[in-house]
């Protein structure tokens, strides 16, 4: 209940009553645009034949620079055993490749390919637009808050 009490105060109510309809429709939007992130998730997956796990795994490796399996296993709190048969799996997709280390061939890295930029691409056009409605449809200043209140509620709600 603090959490509430701090983010309906800070939304500026000023009775308990005002305060849970904040929160309320504060839960809705966050529920909403979940469905709706969702069921972008969902056309994606149909279209590529691919899980949540493998896309998080592309955007990854997409998003830091290609990985040691050991650091994406590690990061997804996943066994290596379990994590190679989904790397085989993308792999046969061509959305990503092992290549060995120059310095220490034991050592495999994953890359994404083309075809794995191509549909990370085709995944993050839809944050993209989003993004663009939402800056279009406001002055700088509200931009710039709700920006620095998204950040903040990752920030408080993360799990580390």
């Amino acid at each position: 209940m603090c959490l509430q009490f701090r983010w309906a105060t800070l939304m500026g109510a000023t009775n308990q009553n005002d305060k849970l309809l904040v929160l309320n429709r504060f839960e809705k939007s966050l529920i909403d645009l979940n469905d709706v992130y969702r069921k972008h998730q969902n056309y994606i997956r149909a279209k590529y034949k691919i899980t949540s796990l493998e896309m998080e795994i592309i955007q990854l490796i997409v998003l830091e620079g290609k990985k040691k399996m050991k650091e994406i296993g590690q990061y997804f709190n996943i066994k290596l055993s379990t994590l190679t048969s989904i790397i085989v799996k993308i792999e046969r997709q061509k959305l990503v490749k092992r290549v060995n280390s120059k310095d220490d061939r034991r050592v495999v890295f994953l890359e994404v390919t083309n075809k794995g930029n191509k549909l990370y691409t085709d995944y993050s056009k839809y944050i993209q637009v989003i993004s663009t409605l939402m800056k279009s449809s406001m002055d700088e200043e509200n931009f710039n808050a709700f920006t620095e209140g998204l950040s903040k509620m990752s920030e408080l709600v993360s799990p580390s």
